[in-house]
């Protein structure tokens, strides 16, 4: 892709059991077969390394000047509701953090909509702290909720 330097889905899954009372509703692209096993897609992220960012994503930190591509964002967070509040999404976060840790990555962003607590009390977890907030009207413009920008420290994070 264009201005990506590395990315990488990073994915939960389970084996796909009779239980499931919605198994056949769900999108047979998240379905797949390991080792025997039929397991389904529950939980992902993208883990984004870019040659550069564009300002939203770049926010503070670190110093504007720096010219080394050692950031990374995370987008397309999801876990599937049923599976929520269950540290699925924490795990995603972790692992996201090591991969990102291997690639040499020093500062790593996330958007979070403001009014999304389940997902602000899973980053703050993770460690990530509040970096900036996006002005109402150019939410509005766009067409979605506010967001927040966090920013993960990965030089002090502890893996």
């Amino acid at each position: 892709m264009i201005n990506f330097q590395r990315v990488s889905c990073i994915n939960g899954t389970v084996p796909l059991l009779p239980s499931f009372a919605s198994a056949e509703e769900l999108c047979s692209a998240c379905k797949f077969v390991e080792d025997g096993e039929e397991r389904v897609v529950v939980g992902s992220l993208d883990l984004n390394q870019c040659l550069w960012l564009p300002d939203e994503l770049t926010g503070k930190r670190p110093g504007v000047n720096e010219s080394s591509h050692t950031r990374a964002y995370l987008s397309n967070v999801c876990v599937a509701k049923e599976l929520q509040r269950n540290g699925l999404g924490y795990a995603l976060v972790d692992k996201s953090k090591k991969l990102a840790h291997e690639w040499g990555i020093t500062d790593l962003y996330v958007h979070v909509a403001i009014n999304n607590e389940a997902a602000k009390k899973l980053y703050n977890k993770c460690g990530f702290v509040y970096e900036s907030e996006e002005p109402a009207w150019k939410a509005r413009f766009l067409g979605r909720p506010r967001r927040l920008l966090l920013w993960l420290d990965m030089k002090k994070d502890t893996l």
